[in-house]
């Protein structure tokens, strides 16, 4: 019996699949989890788009689990005072590129997670900023011709120390040949939503999540390179031992591969 026993955990041992590690459990936000069919087309906007990819990248792999959009929402809905608070986490988010740590830690308590990942997506043209329906009006409307360009940024916080894990942020240019961007026709705007999906499914989508799973399992992924950069001068997150977070750096050499800047130009 005992030499039966020994074999047990021998196996165990050389399989390694005897006892399985509890999977890190990690909130989703997109700021724009509350504008449902707030646009003109009644399209998704790209950061919950953005976000759903994301989640069922999380859920598929198993190594890190998220709750789907609507089950948040719900659970938001029955409680005004955590809505809020949530309210306040990604319009700070938007608005300020910051993260308030009280409002999102409570909000992550309430799913039980210890880490919530934030994710804003807004077009950019000059000094004004907008999501990319209110563009696509815009253009349409007046048939203008601008070269617009999408900024989605992504942040990873561990709510139990206060700090950013990881953040990331990907730009991609909207427009065709001639440098337009707009849709006269639902099925143009269809087209246009369309190639959004692609470009969530198959590249961002897929670099945040792995690069969000390296922060937990360092050995089990690699990281997802940009395939190209620019390095400027610019306030971004990074873990702070003082507290803050926003801080003006010039070189991330101490700071390890916690921050990719990736320009996407279809």
């Amino acid at each position: 019996m005992k030499l039966l026993a020994k074999i047990v955990v021998l196996l165990c041992l050389l399989l390694g699949n005897c006892v399985s590690a509890e999977p890190f459990k990690v909130l989703v936000l997109p700021v724009d989890l509350f504008s449902v069919c707030d646009n003109y087309y009644c399209f998704p906007e790209v950061s919950e788009v953005i976000a759903v990819d994301v989640i069922n990248n999380f859920n598929k792999r198993g190594k890190i689990v998220s709750p789907n959009l609507y089950d948040v929402r719900k659970k938001l809905a029955e409680d005004p005072k955590l809505k809020a608070s949530a309210v306040n986490t990604l319009n700070r988010f938007k608005n300020k590129n910051s993260v308030d740590f009280t409002s999102t830690k409570a909000v992550a308590k309430a799913f039980d997670a210890k880490s919530v990942l934030l994710i804003s997506s807004l077009v950019t043209q000059q000094t004004s900023k907008r999501n990319v329906w209110e563009v696509m009006e815009v253009s349409s409307a007046f048939e203008a011709y601008n070269i617009y360009t999408m900024e989605t940024n992504a942040v990873l916080t561990d709510n139990v120390n206060d700090v950013v894990m990881w953040s990331g942020k990907y730009k991609r240019s909207l427009a065709d040949n001639e440098s337009r961007f707009w849709a006269v026709t639902s099925s143009q705007a269809a087209s246009q939503l369309e190639k959004l999906k692609f470009y969530s499914r198959d590249i961002i989508s897929k670099n945040i999540s792995e690069n969000v799973t390296l922060r937990f399992y360092p050995k089990v992924t690699k990281p997802v390179l940009p395939k190209s950069t620019e390095k400027t001068e610019t306030t971004d997150f990074r873990p702070n031992p003082l507290g803050s977070t926003n801080v003006r750096l010039q070189d991330d050499k101490d700071y390890g591969e916690i921050h990719s800047e990736t320009i996407f130009d279809f």
